[in-house]
């Protein structure tokens, strides 16, 4: 791996710590609990964001984080497994299914596949509106006990009962998944997705596995929206199918739209600002929907890069500011 891309590596190093101490300058527990929030919705956008950088552009994400969240809660509570052979279970079914829906739905694309992923999200949505045994039907699962302790013989015991516990646990789960994304985002796998979402015929015609490179990215992208979806159980202590509707696949596009899809800090980016900015409409919650359509199309129009090329265009204007500031001081100095 080339030495600029270790750097990001260790740039996300550093990200991570800085939110470790996060807790320790936020007393408020609904704060911490919103901060959580944002965690879970910037992997989710940042999965749905890891779809479309072959070219796919999905409306059925919300549907893959269903499964991981029901197959999980339902393991918990109505089977007693343990959260975390329960979690690992629950991935391995998301990746299964997303391997089968893959290969059928990827052999189509542009506005027909959005539209197939629009329905499969849906479908998802309305298995587990009318599957009340084990799933709970419309209400869901209510209730839902905390992650089980991690124990470490004879030093300590882990308990995830206070929002802390869970803001580190979702912090760890997030930042690992965000991690292998952003990994082989930066690899030869990620070159590979580039090309084929900027010229797939051509791709096809030197050899690459067209086929087999976007399935891997689509059951990449799926098994991470299930763990988004356990992590949201696991803070929520709850799940309908109410909190899984088209409205929530949306807004991962809208994430991605708004924060930048030509790197995987806009999602995330898009992800935290958004986020910041519905707390703040908290009092006005009904205009919310307005708010963010506007915000969509003012980026389209002024920011079509989105936020994240936006920063980088004023880092640039900075940086050519500090150089012929700095070349006017040399000027002056070899003058004098």
């Amino acid at each position: 791996m080339k030495k600029e891309n270790w750097s990001k590596i260790f740039i996300w190093v550093g990200i991570f710590l800085m939110f470790l101490l996060i807790p320790f300058w936020i007393e408020n527990q609904y704060l911490i609990s919103v901060i959580t929030s944002m965690f879970i919705n910037a992997l989710l956008a940042t999965s749905c964001w890891f779809i479309m950088i072959t070219g796919q552009v999905t409306l059925g994400h919300a549907g893959f984080a269903a499964i991981g969240g029901y197959l999980s809660a339902a393991l918990i509570t109505k089977y007693t497994l343990n959260s975390w052979p329960s979690l690992l279970f629950a991935l391995i079914i998301v990746g299964s299914l997303a391997l089968i829906i893959g290969y059928i739905t990827l052999q189509i694309k542009g506005i027909y596949f959005i539209v197939v992923t629009l329905a499969l999200g849906e479908v998802i949505r309305i298995i587990f509106s009318a599957w009340r045994d084990p799933f709970g039907g419309l209400t869901g699962l209510m209730n839902l006990p905390p992650p089980n302790s991690l124990k470490i013989p004879f030093i300590f015991t882990i308990n995830f009962l206070s929002p802390i516990s869970l803001y580190y646990l979702t912090l760890l789960f997030s930042f690992l998944g965000i991690l292998i994304m952003t990994y082989l985002y930066i690899s030869p796998i990620g070159l590979i997705f580039q090309g084929i979402r900027q010229a797939d015929d051509l791709a096809e015609s030197v050899g690459i596995d067209i086929m087999g490179y976007k399935v891997f990215s689509f059951v990449v992208g799926s098994i991470f929206a299930g763990l988004g979806g356990i992590l949201y159980t696991y803070n929520v202590k709850t799940i309908q199918p109410s909190s899984f509707t088209l409205i929530q696949s949306t807004n991962y596009l809208l994430y991605v739209a708004v924060g930048g899809s030509a790197n995987i800090l806009g999602p995330i980016i898009g992800a935290f600002s958004l986020n910041i900015l519905s707390e703040l409409l908290r009092p006005i919650k009904e205009f919310e929907p307005i708010v963010f359509a506007l915000i969509l199309i003012g980026t389209v129009i002024l920011f079509p890069s989105g936020l994240l090329g936006l920063i980088q265009k004023i880092g640039r204007k900075i940086d050519e500011i500090i150089f012929h500031i700095s070349n006017k001081t040399v000027l002056s100095s070899n003058v004098s």
